[in-house]
Order: structure tokens, then C-alpha cells, then sequence
């Protein structure tokens, strides 16, 4: 975790930008996640509209590569949060977010979801060679990652990825694939686990022993989601030291088209 403030408060203050990209940098050759968090919407205690350079703040850390950016203190006690909850504890989110101008909290959520996804939006980072992105010695997970990366970028698919250890995932989370990697796991913990990792939805779901079956069961569910549409093709990886269907290659890439 790159905790902004006290970096601040223990360096001079114009490393801090330089010091935090190297951080990032530093923690994805390690294949670790890396969250930057303290007060980057801070001025969104008190009111409702955040400070120009707090978005640049933001902004920052997505363009830097982090896997998460966090709020603090203008979620734990912003204006109003007690008292909101305390008399419309029946009214919805979405009502909550449209209606009421006083709940800050809830405006700096809205703020950092918006002003992250424009930025992911226009952010497309060269895909390192597995000798270039890990510390360790390249092994075969590694160069499955990169080469579906590489297959997702030039063809514009997702990535669909079954895994019972959230390995592989997280490996194709580090190589910054441009597109969405649905990771499907039947173990919640790594379905939680994953939430944390750049560019993952992971999805509970529960293999079935045939393979088929469960490619088929996965596909319709994205499609039912809005999150695919017929026709589009989709990049299918599967791999691992603990294959989910054993009569099945343990490294596997597809490319299919999506059909209703």
C-alpha cells in the first residue's frame, strides 16, 4: 500500500510523485498488488465537489498502474454520513447518489469510480516479456499470460479464465491485457481475493466436470450480463499446476465466437 500522506509527511514532498511510480513499478515485477490510498479526496469531507488537483491525484495512480486507489477518511466520517443513514435508511443507493446533495461520502465514491474508469479508458501500457515483467525465472504460467495478452490485444477480446488458485489471473492481471479478464472460480475466496487485481471481474461459479459444459454455462452467463454480445469472439484460457479437468491439456488457449 503507497499511503500518499504519510510519504508526505516523512520525505520532501517532490519525491513523493517519483517515489510512488517507483513503487508501483517495483511491486507488479513481483506480480503483487499495489493500492494507493490516504486522503486523495480529501476537501470531500466538507463539500461536495473535490479540489482539481485531487483528480489529478487520482488520475495519477491510474495512469501509474495501481491495482486499486482507495479512500479513507472521506468515506469514514464525511459530512452528514450518521445522520443520512439514520433517516433514509430505507431509500436506496441509486436514489441516495441522484437526491441528496449533502452525503459526501458517497459523492467522493462517485467521483474516484468516474474519474479511475476515464483513465483506464485511454491507458494502454506495452506488454512486457516475461523475462522484463518477473523477478523470478520465466516458467510456463508466465509465458501463457503474456502470449493470451498478446492474443487479446491484437484480436480485441476479452479474456475468459477458469482457475481454482486465482494464479492465472493474477498473472494475466500484470501483463495489463486492454480488455476485461472474467476470471471464474468455484472457491469464494479467491473470488475475493481477485476483486482486488487491475482489470479481474472474478465470477463464482461451479464447475461441472465436463469442460464444454462449463465453457458453455460461462459464456451465456456474460452474455445474459450485457457483458458480451453474440458474434463477439473471446479469448478462453485455461492453465495451471492444478488443471480443473484433468483429461483436458493443463495450458490451454482458445479463441471462440460467442454464440446466444
Amino acid at each position: 500500500m503507497v499511503t500518499c500522506g504519510d510519504l508526505g509527511a516523512e520525505l520532501p514532498i517532490e519525491e513523493v510523485p517519483l517515489l510512488q511510480e517507483d513503487i508501483i513499478i517495483r511491486y507488479q515485477s513481483m506480480q503483487t498488488p499495489v493500492i494507493v490510498a490516504t486522503n486523495m479526496l480529501e476537501s470531500m469531507i466538507n463539500h461536495p465537489t473535490p479540489r482539481r488537483a485531487e483528480v489529478s491525484d487520482i488520475a495519477i495512480a491510474v495512469r501509474q498502474g495501481a491495482d486499486a486507489i482507495m479512500l479513507s477518511g472521506e468515506t469514514a466520517h464525511g459530512n452528514d454520513t450518521l445522520y443520512h443513514f439514520q433517516i433514509k435508511e430505507e431509500a436506496s443507493l441509486e436514489k441516495v447518489m441522484k437526491d441528496d446533495c449533502n452525503c459526501f461520502p458517497l459523492k467522493a465514491v462517485n467521483v474516484m469510480h468516474t474519474v479511475a474508469l476515464r483513465n483506464e479508458s485511454s491507458v494502454q501500457s506495452d506488454v512486457a516479456h516475461p523475462s522484463q515483467l518477473s523477478s523470478h525465472e520465466s516458467h510456463m504460467g508466465e509465458m501463457f499470460a503474456f502470449h493470451a495478452t498478446t492474443t487479446s490485444n491484437t484480436l480485441n477480446t476479452p479474456i475468459i479464465v477458469f482457475t481454482r488458485t486465482g494464479s492465472m489471473a493474477i498473472l494475466l492481471s500484470h501483463y495489463r491485457p486492454y480488455t476485461t479478464i472474467f476470471a471464474f472460480t468455484n472457491e469464494a475466496r479467491i473470488k475475493q481475493r481477485l476483486v482486488l487485481y487491475h482489470g479481474v471481474m472474478p465470477i463464482y461459479m461451479q464447475f461441472s466436470n465436463d469442460a464444454e459444459e462449463t465453457f458453455s454455462r460461462a459464456l451465456k452467463l456474460l452474455l445474459s450480463k450485457g457483458h458480451l454480445h453474440e458474434g463477439q469472439h473471446v479469448t478462453l484460457v485455461q492453465s495451471g499446476a492444478q488443471p480443473i479437468w484433468r483429461e483436458e491439456s493443463t495450458h490451454h488457449i482458445q479463441v471462440r465466437k460467442v454464440h446466444g
